[in-house]
């Protein structure tokens, strides 16, 4: 998968740039940055295992997101810290509290908000703190990523085989509507995320 070797070379191209402990992950649980964290847990990349890993917890997180959080700890035998509120505060605080830190990687995608004209290397806006962007799944489409989840047998949040597709908090997060399925007229379930046709286009129809 052409796709897939580019991200590694992204990510080899971090560990080239920075050192290990000048790197972290910012994790959500969401299915995008855990295909970013499984790949750098199953390449062979000199110091990628050493990469560290933060989860970023909203305000009112599902329980079920941290969960997972708690079940990606057992599964790739890593520490995962914890950092609350909104990114940009989140990244104040991280690096404010690890001054070491230069450089975040990222599970943006070309289909996600503001994230069409991003590069693959790419420092944050003025008025953030000074931080380099690392986006290895910039190009990467929703399906892709599912399949490398089922192909790759990787652990995902629950909440996507109950017809989440997108998952922010409970606040702003519902099942898609375009994953219900109805019998005689009345709702019955939702089908898994992964079965959502067009999903670059219809990923964040249950955000509200």
């Amino acid at each position: 998968m052409d796709k897939l070797n580019d991200s590694l070379s992204i990510i080899a191209q971090a560990l080239d740039r920075f050192r290990a402990e000048e790197i972290f992950i910012s994790f959500n649980g969401g299915k995008d940055c855990t295909v970013l964290l499984d790949l750098i847990h199953r390449s062979n990349l000199k110091d990628a295992k050493q990469i560290k890993c933060i989860y970023v917890r909203p305000q009112n997180p599902f329980g079920e997101i941290e969960e997972f959080v708690d079940q990606c700890r057992q599964h790739y035998g890593i520490t995962i810290a914890t950092v609350e509120g909104s990114i940009k505060a989140a990244l104040e605080l991280i690096c404010r509290d690890d001054p070491v830190i230069k450089a975040c990687i990222m599970g943006s995608r070309r289909s996600d908000p503001y994230c069409e004209r991003l590069a693959s290397f790419q420092e944050t806006d003025p008025g953030w703190t000074p931080l380099m962007r690392i986006n290895p799944l910039l190009e990467w489409t929703c399906e892709d990523i599912w399949n490398y989840i089922r192909e790759h047998n990787v652990p995902y949040c629950a909440l996507y085989d109950r017809g989440y597709t997108s998952i922010g908090d409970r606040t702003n997060t519902i099942p898609n509507p375009h994953l219900r399925v109805e019998v005689d007229g009345e709702e019955e379930t939702y089908l898994p995320a992964y079965s959502l046709q067009h999903a670059d286009k219809y990923e964040r129809a249950g955000r509200l």
